[in-house]
């Protein structure tokens, strides 16, 4: 399975498996999922958003999410450059 991939379906599991509760896992994982499906190099607003949800998420979901993509981004390293915020 290719880098990309594996984090396509990371954010898939987060997209569907969020509570809604509230807007920073909610948004953020959806977000997350789209700019992975695009598979264009992320951006400034795509590393805010990491920091949002992992700040500002109301459960542990929510909030461990993004060390989680950062620590993929790191186990592939240049495969996946930029996208662990």
């Amino acid at each position: 399975m290719e880098p990309l991939e594996v984090l396509r379906h990371v954010w898939a599991f987060a997209a569907a498996e969020s509570c809604g509760a509230c807007s920073p896992c909610r948004v953020g994982s959806r977000r997350g999922l789209e700019q992975a499906r695009t598979g264009e190099p992320p951006g400034d607003a795509y590393a805010r958003m990491l920091r949002v949800m992992s700040e500002a998420s109301l459960c542990a979901f929510g909030r461990r999410l993004p060390p989680a993509v950062r620590s993929l981004a790191r186990a592939y390293g240049d495969r996946l450059r930029g996208w662990g915020g």
